[in-house]
């Protein structure tokens, strides 16, 4: 089958790690898969430099940000020459609109990588209406990540999606020491790690205050934030509570390496689709705090994998903490090993096993 995944650039974040393990393993299965970054690739998407060298990589070299109409008609012209069996859309972006519109013999498939209602922003907004005929005619066949994803996509667009849940492949760890190590002020000490790009939807201004409040009750803590620089007004609102003991590490290639060592993963969010890094969590045995938003809730239960907080707000997520740091070792050790269970649905296999027979169909 002639694959091709098309999105804006691979930069690090959920849905690129998604791109990427989706995309190798599709080439690893013996299909010929392309993926195009409409931007120039840069130093730092991550992604890009990580598909499998069996994916061929292709770029239409845009530059700089904002609309442009040469793109559309790129992206249009790109695709009516591959002659692909399968075109996967990661966004459903101004960039796609001529070719879905004027290819009628294409196989178009869209990702829905987030909650429907979050999804669309800036220029998609005002297409938003072309985008529900496209889904409730068929023309574009929507695919989504969750549960709850699926579950957000049926009561916006009033029609149907695949599920096909998030998959990774099984995380590489390195064994070396590494930041959560070095942030050990005392034997005692435990090391939460929250990865995730500086966002709205990541809600890191909550995060620090929980934390915050914790170190100065007098709890050993310390917490890490890992991920890229992507919002300056949040950064500078959560930079006055940084320390020893709140630290940022900015992007980071080793996360399920710093997971692997870290006591807990915290992720206080406002709105999710199924995070990959929840996923590369369960994986390393690390024990995830959580909002209970998006696929989150399809993926954690409340003390049997993970600990799940009544909302996304303050209080509530510092009670989630504070529940943690009162769990003995017996329950820890517990917690540890049923997050190892929980992964085994999440084989980015199966996720391409899924993908596969909804192309079929």
């Amino acid at each position: 089958m002639r694959i091709l995944h098309i999105h804006p650039s691979m930069l690090s974040g959920g849905i690129e790690a998604m791109i990427c393990a989706t995309a190798s393993e599709m080439a690893r299965q013996g299909h010929d898969v392309t993926f195009c970054s409409i931007y120039q690739p840069k130093p730092d998407d991550i992604f890009w430099y990580q598909l499998s060298d069996a994916v061929h990589k292709e770029t239409l070299g845009k530059q700089c940000t904002g609309f442009s109409l040469k793109e559309v008609f790129a992206v249009y012209r790109f695709i009516k020459r591959g002659h692909f069996d399968i075109v996967q859309l990661h966004g459903f972006f101004y960039y796609f609109f001529l070719a879905v519109l004027f290819l009628p013999r294409q196989k178009f498939f869209y990702t829905l990588h987030s909650d429907a209602r979050m999804e669309s922003f800036k220029w998609d907004v005002r297409f938003f209406w072309l985008k529900k005929l496209m889904f409730r005619l068929g023309r574009v066949r929507a695919i989504t990540i969750s549960p709850a994803s699926q579950q957000s996509f049926s009561e916006l667009y009033g029609c149907k999606s695949a599920l096909c849940q998030n998959g990774i492949p099984m995380p590489v760890v390195s064994e070396a020491s590494n930041a959560v190590d070095e942030s050990r002020l005392t034997p005692q000490t435990k090391v939460f790690l929250h990865p995730g790009r500086i966002t709205e939807a990541k809600n890191q201004l909550v995060l620090v205050k929980v934390f915050d409040r914790l170190i100065r009750e007098g709890h050993d803590v310390v917490l890490l934030i890992a991920g890229k620089e992507e919002d300056d007004a949040i950064l500078q609102q959560i930079s006055p509570y940084f320390s020893d003991r709140i630290r940022f590490l900015g992007l980071r290639t080793d996360v399920p390496s710093l997971m692997a060592k870290a006591d807990g993963m915290c992720l206080p969010s406002v709105w999710e689709g199924l995070p990959v890094t929840l996923l590369e969590c369960l994986a390393v045995g690390c024990i995830p705090i959580c909002s209970p938003v998006g696929g989150i809730v399809n993926v954690v239960a409340d003390g049997r994998n993970g600990l799940l907080s009544k909302s996304s707000g303050e209080e509530d997520y510092y009670r989630a903490m504070l529940k943690f740091l009162q769990l003995s070792s017996t329950e820890i050790i517990r917690l540890k090993q049923e997050c190892i269970a929980s992964f085994q649905p999440y084989r980015i296999s199966k996720t391409v096993e899924k993908y596969l027979a909804e192309y079929s169909r």
